[in-house]
């Protein structure tokens, strides 16, 4: 089942309901939707969801899914900003740095994308991005995130 065409909110989000509505829930249903929308259109499906069955669609999934693929649509389900705010997180604490991370994030946004997630980072994770960063990165290499932190 392919999901081209004119895209329609009010129709999407009763797919995703009758794929989870059985047992055994159709997962491919599920990921050719999800996989072929934009992350804005999944946020619509999700809004349109729980107005039109009073559940949240991600925990809906969750309790039908498991493992590696229902860590897969949580993460398309999660607004952009936040999961790079969470990634960057994960990046940050704990044992060393996730330098990896670091860089696929901050080299690769908007300077828009790149102050919503300071926003959202402050908001979830309770400090400033940039300060965390400075304190697990030395040298030009941390000259050069805060800059593109926009500092």
């Amino acid at each position: 089942m392919m999901f081209c065409g004119e895209w329609r909110v009010e129709h999407e989000h009763m797919v995703v309901f009758y794929a989870c509505l059985n047992s055994g829930t159709d997962e491919d249903t599920v990921l050719m939707l999800l996989a072929s929308r934009t992350n804005e259109q999944r946020q619509q499906i999700k809004v349109a969801y729980k107005k039109a069955h009073g559940k949240d669609l991600v925990s809906a999934l969750k309790s039908e899914l498991g493992g590696l693929f229902e860590d897969l649509i949580v993460a398309l389900m999660t607004p952009r900003s936040l999961f790079d705010a969470t990634q960057l997180h994960k990046a940050l604490k704990g044992a060393g740095t996730n330098d990896e991370v670091l860089i696929e994030i901050l080299a690769s946004r908007t300077e828009d994308e790149i102050k919503d997630i300071t926003k959202v980072y402050k908001k979830e994770f309770g400090g400033k991005l940039e300060k965390d960063v400075c304190s697990d990165t030395t040298g030009p290499y941390q000259k050069m995130l805060v800059i593109l932190l926009g500092y």
